[in-house]
C-alpha cells in the first residue's frame, strides 16, 4: 500500500506547483490540502511542524519540508524510500 502524502499549499505559490509537478513525475498519488482560506488551519500546522511557508509536505506521518527539502530528499533516494515506508 503506497505511503500516503499531502501537500498543503496556496493558490499561488510556485514552489507548491514544483512539488506538484515532482509527484507527478515520479508518479506519486497526493492530497492538496488549499490553505488559502484557511487561516487557523494553516496556523496550526505552522505550530505543529515549526514551519511557516508553503509548501508544507507530508510524507505518510512524517513532515519532510517544503519544495527544496522534498527535492533534495528525491535527489539523494531517501525519498523513494520513504515512499515505500522504508524511512
Amino acid at each position: 500500500m503506497p505511503v500516503p502524502v499531502t501537500i498543503y499549499r496556496t493558490q499561488v505559490c510556485p514552489y507548491c506547483v514544483m512539488a506538484k509537478r515532482m509527484f507527478d513525475r515520479l508518479k506519486v498519488a497526493y492530497t492538496e490540502v488549499y490553505l488559502d482560506d484557511k487561516h487557523e488551519l494553516r496556523n496550526e500546522l505552522s505550530r505543529k511542524f515549526n514551519w511557516q511557508t508553503v509548501p508544507m509536505i507530508v510524507v505518510g506521518e512524517k513532515f519532510v519540508g517544503g519544495y527544496t527539502d522534498v527535492a533534495e530528499l528525491e535527489r539523494n533516494g531517501k525519498l523513494a524510500r520513504m515512499l515505500q515506508g522504508d524511512a
